[in-house]
């Protein structure tokens, strides 16, 4: 148990400043791709730009009726999606303490773990209504999966079993490697949803510069 307490004590005293750190996924990675310097542009040139920055948009996002809160949502379910698969860890450790027949100190291990996984997810994936309670509780889960991960290296015979773990990750006939295959699949979906929020970070960004754009035309008159 003594695993539990540690991993569990240490994320209560990091968790906060976690959710303000920059997440892969939830927070925006996107990268301006409209820089102008207006106020030096000739009235032609600005009211060019504008055209081609408006049928860039009719050409490409016509169709978009997204809203900052429906991508959020949209982000956030997806993530949940993802989330159903990773938390069959725990079944999947009861498969992997019988295939590989580990062990009693491994064993030990592993359960403790199973334990603490249990715990982070029946006490925080009810709370997760929106995209910073996700981050709080992805990086409760993501530091509890590192524990193990380095617990799995405190000796040797713990060392060749993580190797082992890491080959059959790659062969979908064993538990690890089944449970593998489902999460790239699901992160695939998350991923997808990811650069709908990036598309839709371009299509603000331009919507903000035509703005910008009739605002230095309307001082010109």
């Amino acid at each position: 148990m003594k695993y539990i307490y540690i991993v569990l004590a240490f994320i209560a005293l990091n968790v906060k400043a976690a959710t303000d750190e920059p997440h892969p996924i939830i927070d925006s990675n996107y990268i301006s791709k409209y820089s102008y310097n207006l106020d030096s542009m000739e009235t032609d040139d600005l009211q060019k730009t504008k055209l081609t920055l408006k049928e860039y948009l009719n050409e490409k996002y016509s169709k978009n009726i997204e809203t900052k809160e429906s991508m959020e949502k949209k982000l956030l379910n997806s993530l949940l999606e993802y989330d159903d698969v990773r938390i069959q860890i725990s079944k999947v450790l009861d498969e992997v303490v019988i295939e590989y027949d580990v062990s009693e100190d491994i064993k030990k291990t592993i359960l403790d773990f199973k334990d603490t996984f249990d715990m982070i997810i029946k006490d925080n994936r009810p709370l997760v209504k929106n995209l910073r309670d996700y981050k709080a509780y992805d990086f409760r889960l993501g530091s509890a999966y590192l524990a193990m991960m380095s617990a799995f290296h405190d000796t040797d015979e713990k060392k060749i079993f993580y190797s082992r773990l890491v080959k059959d990750k790659k062969d979908d006939k064993t538990s690890i490697g089944k449970y593998n295959k489902k999460l790239k699949l699901a992160q695939q979906k998350v991923n997808l949803v990811k650069q709908e929020m990036n598309n839709f970070s371009e299509l603000s960004e331009i919507k903000s510069v035509i703005k910008k754009i009739d605002i230095e035309i309307s001082k010109r008159k």
